[in-house]
């Protein structure tokens, strides 16, 4: 299998995941965005947003919208040497700039990011809307129904020591 067809398939492989963990733990449906207008305790699909370039073509794999809160979450993997940490500072940016919702999951998985990558977006997006957790994590965190986080405050962010 080629490698491209390779990353393809695991990135659907990690949204399954998510989708099958969201749908059994938190006990919603699972819709495409377009196919239903319900917007209450569902787990919606490839869903649109205008990205930092004025792209309104842009879609993440799902926004859940849960007990009055609307979470997008985004699914990355990389299993193997290639370009998907690249692309993690695009996303920070268009996650942190160009999403409505108040609160973002970024679900990333696999040994094959460069040294220093996840762990770079993890440090850029703590004190944000924006979590980032490995597949167990998120796991853990729909078996406890999904808990909201506080955000600290700006200053304390920018100035703990």
């Amino acid at each position: 299998m080629k490698q491209g067809t390779k990353a393809i398939k695991n990135g659907l492989s990690l949204e399954n995941l998510v989708e099958d963990c969201v749908v059994e733990n938190l006990s919603v449906p699972s819709e495409r965005y377009s196919q239903t207008d319900i917007r209450e305790d569902i787990l919606l699909k490839g869903v649109p947003y205008t990205n930092i370039y004025g792209n309104s073509r842009c879609k993440s794999e799902f926004v859940l919208h849960f007990k009055g809160r609307k979470i997008r979450i985004e699914c990355k993997a990389q299993h193997s040497k290639g370009s998907v940490d690249e692309k993690l500072p695009y996303l920070y940016m268009n996650f942190i700039n160009n999403i409505e919702e108040d609160e973002a999951i970024i679900v990333i998985e696999g040994n094959g990011f460069k040294e220093g990558a996840k762990e770079w977006l993890r440090a850029v997006c703590k004190g944000t809307k924006v979590r980032v957790m490995a597949f167990s994590e998120f796991r853990s965190e729909c078996l406890k129904g999904l808990p909201k986080t506080t955000k600290p405050s700006f200053f304390k962010r920018f100035f703990e020591y």
